[in-house]
């Protein structure tokens, strides 16, 4: 009776382990399955890298920059002597032509005084013609000539010549030669109440109104020329060795949709302490321009033999670029960067007809395995 009993329990073991076993194969053949589809990945160390070999030609090395304009030439107006501001067309905006008058300062009473300066001098001169005529005859015609010239309302006439020591001495204690230069630098005081401009320009801004009193060292305005104007260009040590005063440049305002051709005039020895970059004075004409005009340059920098035109992106620290081996894994090679444009870069360094690559690479490092897109192609 227990052998039946026996039975049962066997086949009930062998069912349940003949179960289990198929329960395991099919969890085995789905986990398989997943890891056969994750495996059309390429992992890390097997990237597809696509890859261009290096070629070193001629290139010409362009400096971008850009800058708002200045007048190449401008005056800041300030006064050197006090008064009301007389001429009304002293105002933002007014030309002016060369020898005209930008500022004119009531002169009225400064002149009245140095009238009265000139007749007292005319006076002085009259009291000591009697005695030269005793003392120093030789000289007497040449003062009293002197004395003929001299008006109030004239400019000085040229002091006669005095060879005899005794005569200056003479002279000197009449006061007859202080007197006269006191009044000259009178007369030169009495230009400055005039404000003559040397070239034909523009009051681009102004600092006080048309009759407002005018006080000493006060700062009038601004005036500068109609022609010729200044870019201010910020460049890189490494740009400034390709740079020389004469160097053509093309010019863009996107404003007023034209293009202008200048010139490289200065460039300042000193470096920016806070960039790091050197001061490029670029000088540029044209009807339409005026001061404030928004320009983008292009600086002909010359041309470099073995050189090659690289996005900027492929740097790594701005010294070197990677290469793919022939074994291909990655290697940094350094470079000398000639020259940057907005999205380009102009290298050399690197051995003819090695690989470099044409795109920045993920997680890229020294000896990293790859596979070359060229490589790829042509098996």
């Amino acid at each position: 009776m227990s052998e039946p009993k026996f039975n049962k329990t066997l086949v009930r073991s062998i069912i349940l382990g003949a179960a289990s076993l198929l329960v395991a194969i099919f969890i085995f053949k789905r986990l398989s399955k997943k890891e056969d589809a994750s495996d059309v990945k390429i992992s890390f160390r097997s990237k597809l890298v696509n890859v261009e070999p290096f070629v070193g030609t001629a290139v010409p090395l362009t400096i971008e920059v850009n800058g708002r304009l200045k007048a190449s030439e401008r005056m800041e107006l300030f006064a050197e002597v006090g008064g009301i501001l007389q001429n009304r067309n002293f105002k933002a905006g007014t030309n002016f032509g060369a020898g005209q008058v930008i500022a004119s300062i009531d002169q009225s009473e400064f002149l009245s005084q140095l009238k009265a300066q000139k007749s007292s001098f005319m006076g002085l001169i009259s009291q000591s013609l009697p005695d030269l005529a005793i003392d120093y005859p030789k000289d007497y015609d040449k003062w009293k000539e002197f004395l003929a010239k001299l008006d109030p309302n004239a400019p000085l006439p040229s002091l006669p010549t005095i060879e005899n020591q005794s005569v200056k001495q003479f002279l000197s204690g009449r006061n007859v030669i202080s007197t006269y230069y006191q009044i000259q630098s009178q007369q030169e005081r009495l230009r400055k109440y005039r404000i003559v401009s040397p070239y034909a320009g523009v009051l681009s801004e102004t600092a006080i109104d048309p009759g407002t009193l005018v006080r000493i060292g006060q700062k009038l305005g601004t005036f500068v020329k109609l022609s010729g104007y200044e870019l201010e260009a910020a460049v890189s040590k490494n740009d400034l060795k390709h740079l020389r005063v004469g160097n053509k440049v093309k010019l863009h305002s996107d404003e007023l949709n034209k293009d202008y051709t200048g010139v490289v005039t200065r460039i300042n020895d000193i470096i920016n302490p806070s960039t790091q970059q050197i001061s490029v004075f670029l000088t540029v004409n044209g009807e339409e321009l005026r001061e404030g005009v928004y320009l983008q340059a292009k600086i002909d920098g010359g041309t470099s033999n073995n050189a090659m035109q690289v996005n900027r992106k492929l740097l790594v620290e701005g010294s070197g670029i990677y290469c793919v081996l022939p074994d291909s894994t990655l290697h940094l090679q350094p470079i000398e960067v000639l020259n940057f444009s907005a999205e380009k870069a102009v290298i050399t360094g690197v051995p003819a007809n090695m690989q470099i690559a044409k795109e920045p690479i993920s997680g890229a490092f020294e000896g990293m395995k790859v596979i070359p897109a060229l490589a790829t192609k042509a098996q």
